[in-house]
């Protein structure tokens, strides 16, 4: 009965010594830690963009989170990348847009790369610092095409003066025919009346 008793006792000590810190070891399992970066998608477009201002849009997913999305550019004679800050989209936070302003008079060439964070640390790039996006910078078409009137060929002066003279020929010779005409009215009641006189102008008329 005594040895009984001492197995007992002792089946009792080894459950509470040993069932509680393996109680405790399951409510301590931690969470695995979060390796994966975010996903970036940028769709480069045409490697030629306008002059002005360039919204730049870029979708960025995280399993976790997204912290923050980055901008890094710089120009044809620029020694360093610039970053800015691309901002979430108000209708949709996977979308994040940031504008630069560009002009092919300071640079002709525009090299970028986007970097992501995610709230766990990790990081991805579109691009690199060393292999960025390179855009050339053309200037705004207008698709103005200028046109030339067209007008008629101006008269030489010789015509012209050739016209003018001519014209003053035949006036000068109606208004001395009318004059003469008109001389002859003037006499008593008893003088014949008098019989008008046609006059015939013959001139070359210039071409």
């Amino acid at each position: 009965m005594k040895i009984i008793f001492i197995r007992m006792f002792s089946l009792l000590f080894f459950l509470q010594v040993i069932i509680p810190p393996a109680s405790a070891a399951e409510q301590l399992v931690l969470p695995a830690p979060d390796v994966e970066p975010p996903i970036i998608v940028f769709d480069q477009y045409d490697v030629e963009i306008e002059a002005g201002i360039k919204t730049f849009t870029a979708a960025v997913t995280d399993n976790i989170g997204v912290a923050n999305v980055t901008l890094y550019y710089k120009g044809a004679t620029d020694f360093a990348f610039k970053p800015k800050n691309m901002k979430a989209s108000p209708t949709d936070p996977n979308i994040y847009t940031t504008e630069l302003s560009l002009d092919p008079i300071i640079s002709d060439k525009l090299e970028i790369y986007i970097r992501a964070d995610d709230v766990s640390g990790n990081s991805i790039f579109e691009g690199q610092k060393f292999s960025p996006l390179t855009f050339t910078i053309v200037p705004v078409a207008t698709g103005v095409e200028v046109s030339q009137p067209v007008t008629k060929p101006p008269v030489p002066e010789e015509e012209e003066e050739g016209l003018a003279t001519w014209q003053y020929i035949l006036i000068g010779l109606g208004i001395a025919a009318l004059a003469g005409g008109s001389s002859g009215g003037g006499g008593g009641g008893g003088d014949p009346p008098t019989t008008p006189t046609t006059v015939t102008i013959t001139t070359d008329v210039p071409d």
